[in-house]
Protein backbone atom coordinates (compact mmCIF):
# COMPACT_ATOMS: atom_id res chain seq x y z
CA UNK A 1 0.00 0.00 0.00
CA UNK A 2 0.99 3.85 -1.09
CA UNK A 3 2.18 5.52 2.12
CA UNK A 4 0.43 8.94 1.30
CA UNK A 5 2.39 10.60 3.91
CA UNK A 6 5.52 10.48 1.79
CA UNK A 7 4.08 11.69 -1.18
CA UNK A 8 4.69 14.70 -3.09
CA UNK A 9 1.73 17.01 -3.76
CA UNK A 10 1.75 15.94 -7.59
CA UNK A 11 2.25 12.29 -6.40
CA UNK A 12 -1.17 12.81 -4.43
CA UNK A 13 -2.81 14.61 -6.47
CA UNK A 14 -1.94 12.41 -9.49
CA UNK A 15 -3.45 9.09 -7.37
CA UNK A 16 -6.21 10.96 -6.05
CA UNK A 17 -7.07 11.93 -9.77
CA UNK A 18 -6.80 8.15 -11.01
CA UNK A 19 -9.19 6.88 -8.56
CA UNK A 20 -11.35 8.89 -9.99
CA UNK A 21 -11.65 11.70 -7.51
CA UNK A 22 -11.03 15.49 -8.90
CA UNK A 23 -8.89 17.58 -5.87
CA UNK A 24 -8.75 20.97 -5.20
CA UNK A 25 -5.41 22.52 -4.46
CA UNK A 26 -3.09 20.40 -2.01
CA UNK A 27 -1.94 22.96 0.52
CA UNK A 28 -0.86 22.51 3.84
CA UNK A 29 -4.55 23.24 5.17
CA UNK A 30 -6.27 20.37 2.92
CA UNK A 31 -3.62 18.03 2.62
CA UNK A 32 -4.39 16.03 5.77
CA UNK A 33 -8.17 15.82 4.47
CA UNK A 34 -6.80 15.02 0.76
CA UNK A 35 -4.55 12.01 2.20
CA UNK A 36 -7.27 10.70 4.44
CA UNK A 37 -9.26 10.05 0.87
CA UNK A 38 -6.94 8.86 -0.92
CA UNK A 39 -6.57 6.14 1.69
CA UNK A 40 -10.13 5.62 2.05
CA UNK A 41 -9.80 5.50 -1.87
CA UNK A 42 -7.15 2.55 -1.97
CA UNK A 43 -9.30 0.62 0.77
CA UNK A 44 -12.29 1.09 -1.17
CA UNK A 45 -12.37 1.81 -4.95
CA UNK A 46 -15.40 4.25 -5.95
CA UNK A 47 -18.41 1.74 -7.60
CA UNK A 48 -19.03 2.43 -11.09
CA UNK A 49 -22.70 1.57 -12.05
CA UNK A 50 -23.20 -0.64 -14.61
CA UNK A 51 -23.99 0.63 -18.14
CA UNK A 52 -27.68 0.35 -19.00
CA UNK A 53 -28.51 -0.61 -22.59
CA UNK A 54 -31.57 0.93 -24.25
CA UNK A 55 -34.45 -1.45 -24.38
CA UNK A 56 -34.55 -2.59 -28.29
CA UNK A 57 -37.82 -2.55 -30.66
CA UNK A 58 -38.44 -5.67 -32.15
CA UNK A 59 -37.98 -6.06 -36.08
CA UNK A 60 -41.49 -6.47 -37.12
CA UNK A 61 -42.52 -3.34 -34.78
CA UNK A 62 -45.81 -2.35 -36.31
CA UNK A 63 -45.32 1.59 -34.87
CA UNK A 64 -41.85 1.72 -37.04
CA UNK A 65 -41.14 5.44 -37.85
CA UNK A 66 -39.91 4.52 -41.09
CA UNK A 67 -42.52 4.05 -42.50
CA UNK A 68 -45.30 6.67 -43.26
CA UNK A 69 -48.81 5.83 -44.14
CA UNK A 70 -51.42 7.80 -45.39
Amino acid sequence: MVDVKCLSDYELHKHLMKLGFTPGPILPSTRKTYEKKLVQLLASPPWKPPVMKRPTRPHGSEDSDDSEET
